[in-house]
């Protein structure tokens, strides 16, 4: 198989030496399932999850062709296994999971949604929560193949890909491209900026250039206390960031590498831009989520482990435009060439804490429309 440089520049950067003794146990568990399997052709149906109905609904992202590859998988899982029913919940992480806590406190029985694609911070909140179960990596044939960067020791979820922030902007409405994080808030003019609600990684980079960490975010705060009037408007879904970036309301932005080549390739006069200090890496992982039934449970780890096979991990990559997590998977080549999947990008990228970020979210968000938003 022939890699493309950046599948090159991945794995010598999240590479790291697997176990001898998982690997083996892996093949061997592989083995010795598919000497005791019946043998069926591809296309014959099946049933999972004891041959009982059941419906299941997943959490999708919202925007974009984020649900392109889900709704493919829909369709070929549930044809393939006909006793099961896969409703999509499509919204951003930001909204849909303070409405997956409110459901939980008026029904823990009855979660909004049983698994999911959710970003970084999202997933380490919800460890703090308790929202997910654990997945069973040995009883996941796809399992093995996974960069280990997207793997957990905890369980707590498995990686599909990966997105970056950095910098999107309008190249009609600015004629100079940005070229830092400090762009965002240095050399411009007032109400030129939209951000997605709280904007944790653009209070973060200031922090950073201002003697301050992700443990001590106050200069950052601070930095945009004093220049809320740089931003115009926080949206609160991808359709209205675009509608916002697209018409020039507020032309510049620091968001998903993946979303905004997104809506450049569907017309939108947008550009991408990684900064100089460095890009921000988001992988994105399927997760289970807490308090289902048993059967609920086995069936979203074998929907989840069918997720992660290179056919919908490449699938994933090219639709969301993301680093593939399945190692066996290509790099689409029309990705290969674009400034986020460069080798310099990937040796480039910022390391954040995402445990501090997923447990002080709820406060910094608290902070930031007490500070910040209200002085917009």
């Amino acid at each position: 198989m022939n890699e493309t440089p950046f599948r090159s520049a991945l794995q010598e950067r999240l590479l790291t030496r697997r176990s001898l003794l998982a690997a083996a146990t892996g093949l061997a568990t592989a083995a010795t399932l598919a000497a005791c399997a019946p043998v069926s052709s591809p296309s014959s149906s099946s049933t999972t999850g004891g041959g009982k109905k059941l419906k299941l609904t997943m959490f999708v992202f919202l925007g974009g062709n984020l649900g392109v590859m889900p709704k493919e998988f829909v369709k070929d899982y549930t044809e393939k296994h006909p006793n099961v029913s896969i409703e999509l919940y499509e919204q951003s992480n930001a909204v849909g999971y303070g409405k997956m806590l409110a459901q939980r406190k008026a029904n823990p029985d009855a979660p909004l949604v049983n698994f999911g694609f959710f970003n970084t911070s999202t997933t380490a909140q919800g460890i703090g929560d308790k929202m997910w179960t654990t997945l069973d990596y040995s009883a996941m044939s796809n399992a093995k193949d996974i960069t280990p960067t997207f793997t957990r020791a905890d369980h707590y979820g498995i990686g599909i890909g990966s997105d970056q922030l950095g910098l999107v902007y309008n190249t009609k409405y600015l004629s100079t491209a940005p070229t830092s994080w400090a762009d965002l808030w240095q050399g411009r003019k007032g109400g030129q900026l939209s951000f997605f609600g709280f904007p944790w990684y653009a209070v973060y980079m200031a922090a950073k250039a201002n003697g301050g960490s992700i443990t001590d975010m106050d200069p950052g705060f601070a930095l945009w206390e004093k220049n809320a009037k740089l931003i115009r408007v926080l949206v609160e879904s991808n359709p209205q960031y675009l509608n916002v970036l697209s018409d020039g309301t507020a032309p510049l932005t620091s968001y998903f590498a993946g979303t905004g080549e997104q809506w450049r390739q569907g017309g939108a006069p947008l550009s991408y831009v990684v900064p100089e200090e460095g890009a921000i890496p988001v992988p994105v992982y399927l997760q289970s989520v807490a308090d289902q039934t048993d059967d609920q449970k086995a069936v979203v780890q074998d929907i989840i482990n069918e997720m992660i096979a290179p056919k919908w991990a490449n699938r994933w990559a090219e639709t969301s435009v993301q680093i593939p997590a399945n190692s066996l998977a290509k790099t689409p080549a029309d990705l290969a060439k674009l400034p986020a999947f460069q080798k310099s990008t990937v040796d480039g990228f910022l390391t954040v804490d995402w445990d501090t970020i997923g447990a002080q979210t709820p406060a910094w968000t608290d902070k930031w429309n007490a500070d910040v938003a209200t002085k917009i």
